[in-house]
């Protein structure tokens, strides 16, 4: 493999925003020694006209022969040589908050000439990559899907299934997170509303691998009456209102060291990430590697990046949220199947596999 040097270009920091950082500083400390490296952080807030034209002048102050933008301030491309540019696209449907001639202009100035200048454009999943095509009508061929990285703190780690009082984990607070949606499908389920629900019928595939499916409507098993949600991120005045409502049992953890994080997976019972939408879903992987059933939605890319190991919903739909809650807790066969096939899932996203198509990538220059 040839020697490069590649400058890897991350946004201003931010406490509230640290994942693009957490990922390729992952991807750095695992690259061969062909590559030699070096980052910079943006010194320059991004806010206004004025902030964005300084940032421009920072960035061009501080190209490389190589140059990787990281995500999130993809606009900098217009400062930086089109040789040996690669452009990261985590997610497009941040932008789409935006309407009429505001969203024109951010795709226009964040998507459209980015993509047009880059040599080549990662994108951490097909659905971003998708969503890049549509907007911007670029070969599909220039954009290559890199995933993100496991991080490699996460390790597998059994624990007995708390059956009088599972723990579910959510992850994330925001609006796309479905936090509403968790909140009263455990809540019909603590105060047992619901007489029936359709089973989850575990046989074997035809490649003799187990397979998870709906089944026949049974009655609802005997429920535990009892449940604890560990929320990571700072609730809205919603959600807090509907936990007094609802007599939730919630523990808030609200911005806590990584150690934390990884001390609530390894504590929960259950992942409930069932979001309206992803860029990739991060959260999904880390669960999986920890050794946890996963209820995830049926979309967008977390049905990528769950693979086969996750019970997958219609997150606008309370009575499948309300199933896959009450069959993981109630059916062993079925946690087993998803903890062992999400095992199986995370080895596509060791960083080691990741870091070397990075690689790949600076070396084709």
């Amino acid at each position: 493999m040839k020697k490069v040097n590649v400058t890897f270009f991350f946004r201003k920091p931010q406490p509230q925003y640290f994942s693009i950082e957490k990922v390729f500083e992952q991807v750095i400390n695992n690259l061969p020694p062909e590559v030699e490296h070096h980052s910079y952080q943006l010194k320059t807030g991004t806010n206004g006209w004025w902030g964005r034209i300084k940032a421009l002048v920072e960035v061009w102050r501080n190209k490389g022969a190589i140059n990787h933008i990281t995500g999130d301030i993809t606009f900098i491309a217009l400062a930086l040589p089109k040789k040996g540019l690669v452009v990261t696209y985590h997610d497009l449907e941040s932008l789409t908050q935006y309407k009429g001639w505001q969203l024109a202009i951010l795709k226009y100035l964040w998507v459209k000439i980015p993509v047009r200048r880059a040599q080549v454009v990662t994108a951490i999943s097909n659905h971003t990559k998708e969503q890049l095509i549509k907007w911007t009508g670029c070969d599909p061929d220039k954009i290559k899907v890199i995933h993100n990285p496991l991080p490699d703190r996460i390790n597998y780690s059994p624990k007995e299934f708390n059956s009088e009082c599972p723990h579910i984990l959510v992850m994330g607070t925001k609006d796309n997170k479905n936090v509403e949606g968790v909140f009263e499908a455990v809540f019909q389920l603590k105060s047992r509303k619901v007489e029936t629900l359709k089973s989850l019928k575990v046989d074997e595939a035809e490649d003799g691998s187990p397979n998870c499916h709906p089944g026949k409507n049974m009655h609802q098993a005997p429920d535990t009456g009892h449940y604890k949600l560990i929320v990571v991120g700072k609730m809205t005045e919603l959600q807090k209102a509907l936990e007094e409502e609802y007599q939730l049992d919630i523990e808030n953890l609200i911005q806590v060291p990584y150690e934390q994080i990884l001390d609530a997976y390894k504590r929960c019972d259950i992942l409930c990430f069932p979001s309206f939408y992803e860029g990739f879903g991060l959260p999904i992987i880390e669960a999986q590697a920890i050794g946890r059933p996963v209820i995830t939605s049926n979309f967008w890319a977390m049905k990528e990046v769950a693979g086969e190991g996750a019970f997958l919903v219609d997150p606008y739909k309370i009575d499948d949220l309300r199933l896959a809650i009450s069959n993981s807790v109630e059916n062993e066969e079925l946690r087993n199947v998803l903890v062992e096939k999400g095992l199986e899932n995370v080895k596509r996203f060791a960083v080691s596999m990741i870091a070397r198509q990075y690689a790949e990538v600076y070396v084709s220059f």
